[in-house]
């Protein structure tokens, strides 16, 4: 994904526990969302658009590795919803 500092704009890889705060389920689960739902990615990235969250990045430990590594994500509204949460109410799905 790509994030944006007051300078600068960076990919940052997201892993599952990182992500699980901006997806509120696994990679996998997503991934099998999506499957059914093949607009899912779009959405979610519309979904996420202009959100705020404070980040702590690293860089990998991989020395191949090119982009930084978001290990922590906490988001600043207080109102925020991971974002299956939206996509569930936009498909008119119950979660279980």
């Amino acid at each position: 994904m790509s994030i944006a500092s007051d300078t600068k704009v960076f990919t940052v890889i997201s892993f599952d526990r990182a992500a699980k705060v901006l997806f509120g389920c696994s990679a996998d689960e997503f991934f099998d969302f999506a499957k059914f739902h093949p607009f899912a990615a779009v959405n979610v990235s519309r979904i996420l658009e202009g959100e705020k969250f404070k980040m702590t990045l690293s860089k990998p430990k991989n020395g191949n590795a090119q982009h930084l590594r978001a290990v922590q994500v906490i988001p600043l509204r207080s109102g925020f919803q991971p974002a299956i949460v939206t996509l569930r109410e936009l498909y008119g799905i119950r979660s279980s």
